[in-house]
């Protein structure tokens, strides 16, 4: 686990990628955490929607309604 990151602030922009990650790619917490700056702890809140619940909704529900435009969102 990465140590030092305490009170990191994540953007929207870094909450939806950690979201596209684990719902759209399918990565787990421990393989999110290498592209973040937080804890895995912090990943899973976010990706159970217990964390950040304004993103988890927005992105759950331009999820449902736009699946193909969803996939093209962080496409690499």
């Amino acid at each position: 686990m990465m140590s030092g990151f305490n009170n990191v602030k994540l953007s929207d922009k870094e909450v939806y990628k950690i979201l596209y990650l684990s719902k759209v790619k399918g990565l787990l917490p421990h393989q999110i955490e290498k592209h973040c700056t937080v804890s895995r702890a912090t990943i899973k809140n976010i990706v159970n929607g217990r964390s950040r619940k304004d993103c988890y909704e927005a992105f759950m529900d331009y999820k449902a309604k736009h699946p193909i435009k969803i996939k093209r969102l962080f496409s690499e």
